[in-house]
């Protein structure tokens, strides 16, 4: 049973195991958000919001259980981060391969640079010993990242509505 509980720990925590890809982890996971984002484009907009919390809290759980297991506070094999986060970026756009585009690459701009206010989540999320608050540390930054890039492409859209559908 312990090993079942480990494998889907490991599932979750790493999106599928993207988080094991040796260059750009995060990168990979932003992939698996992007696949499964466009996976659930035909659901309502509640299905879609409750699908994504409870993503988020089982998401939330698995990094608490993986940060305990290997006693490292933000592993970059963790990447469930980058797929909530994306989810988050591309909120009730629409999924045409466009959007879907510039908002991997807007929320990848976003997730790397990490601009106050999300510097400053990433680096609690480091330095919080492990535990619950540490592991909400751990996604909240993306989640940032994701509202960032949602306005900024918000903003773009209203000034280049011909180039953004």
């Amino acid at each position: 049973m312990l090993k079942l509980k480990g494998l889907i720990v490991t599932l979750i925590a790493t999106a599928l195991g993207s988080g094991f890809t040796p260059k750009a982890p995060g990168t990979a996971g932003t992939v698996v958000g992007m696949f499964l984002v466009y996976l659930i484009r035909g659901w309502d907009f509640q299905s879609q919001a409750a699908f994504g919390i409870l993503l988020f809290l089982v998401g939330w759980w698995a990094t608490l259980v993986w940060s305990r297991n290997v006693q490292q506070t933000d592993s970059q094999k963790i990447v469930i981060d980058e797929v909530l986060g994306y989810m988050v970026a591309m909120g009730t756009l629409p999924r045409t391969a466009t959007v879907l585009l510039v908002q991997f690459v807007l929320f990848r701009i976003f997730d790397s640079l990490k601009p106050p206010p999300i510097r400053q989540f990433d680096r609690w999320g480091k330095n919080f010993k492990i535990g619950p608050a540490q592991s909400f540390m751990v996604i909240w930054d993306d989640l940032l990242a994701g509202m960032l890039s949602l306005a900024v492409f918000l903003a773009l859209a209203k000034f280049f509505p011909e180039y953004l559908k």
